[in-house]
This record gives structure tokens, C-alpha cells and sequence, in this order.
């Protein structure tokens, strides 16, 4: 293992909300609700989660800036396997490869593992809702992200699948 870097001086603050098993289940979002219904398309009988395999690109195209994938590390923990260009424009560059405690201020850093925890330990979509603000220039999104479980053998999560749509509001949280 390398040595810790500090977090991202261009990550973003988040205030979010998870939602899913007794809340949402449906996304608002159109590009999430496409999401969602794909992932579903491809969970099997019996409760079987589609792995990374199961997802093909091409079918995704449309959607590829909002998606991003998430191993969870066997020692526990969230590594970024890929960032579409939504979550770079708004997290900024270099992320890939990382962990979460590595990219995030530890504040972030627990709001994000608490949100990859729930979709590992309800084996099930969780939706969220929140807000995002840029370090740089402090500008304030809406986000709803879907986050959906992966599992090679169809049974133990290994990765997590998910998008974010950003909407700008502009000042009305400042």
C-alpha cells in the first residue's frame, strides 16, 4: 500500500441523504430511471446480482458521463475504478484509483462510505438526493445518484454500479 495522500484540494463538500429501502425507490432523475431499469434487466433469479461482466458499454453510451463503478476492498473500505465525466467535472481530475479516504475530507470521506456500506448491506439499489458544491468556485448543484451492487459470482458484492445527475440552482443555498 502506498502512503495516504492528503484529500483532493478540488474534491467536493456534499450534504446528502440516502434513500432506498424504506424511502425512495424509484429515481426522478430520467438518465437514473434508464439506470435503474438496465441494472434490473440484468439481475438474475433467485436474487443473483449482474457483475461487471454483465454490463456492456455499448448499451450504456448515452449514460457513460453520469456512471462511475466502485470496488469495495476485500479489507473493507471503496476504491474508484472509473469516473465518468459528470463526476470529474464536479470532483475534479485523478480520482481513479483511489480510495474514498484518500480523495475526501474525512467528513466526505464518511458520508460516501456510509452511502457504499447501505447498497452492500441491503444487496439492493439505494438512491440518494442531496447537494454538492464545488471547492473551486463554490457553486452549488442538486444531485440524485443511483447506486446499485455488482458481484462477480452473482452472490458477494465486489463493486458497486451508479450515476449522479447534477442540476446547477445556482445561489439559493449559499
Amino acid at each position: 500500500m502506498g502512503e495516504r495522500q492528503p484529500p483532493s484540494e478540488t474534491a467536493a463538500a456534499l450534504k446528502f441523504r440516502a434513500t432506498g429501502a424504506a424511502g425512495d425507490t424509484q429515481p426522478r432523475s430520467p438518465i437514473l430511471q434508464r439506470l435503474l431499469a438496465y441494472w434490473q434487466s440484468k439481475c438474475g433469479p433467485d436474487g443473483r446480482l449482474p457483475g461487471r461482466t454483465d454490463l456492456d458499454p455499448l448499451d450504456l453510451r448515452t449514460l457513460l458521463p453520469n456512471i462511475y463503478l466502485i470496488d469495495v476492498l476485500p479489507e473493507g473500505g471503496f476504491r474508484v475504478r472509473l469516473l465518468g465525466e459528470a463526476h470529474v467535472a464536479v470532483y475534479g481530475p485523478g480520482l481513479v484509483g483511489r480510495t474514498i479516504d484518500d480523495i475526501f475530507p474525512p467528513h466526505s470521506a464518511a458520508e460516501f462510505n456510509r452511502l457504499y456500506s447501505a447498497v452492500v448491506r441491503r444487496r439492493t439499489h439505494v438512491i440518494n438526493q442531496g447537494q454538492v458544491t464545488w471547492w473551486q468556485s463554490h457553486e452549488w448543484l442538486r444531485y440524485e445518484g443511483l447506486h446499485a451492487p455488482l458481484a462477480a459470482d452473482g452472490v458477494r458484492i465486489d463493486c458497486i454500479f451508479g450515476a449522479g445527475a447534477f442540476e446547477n440552482f445556482g445561489d439559493d443555498l449559499r
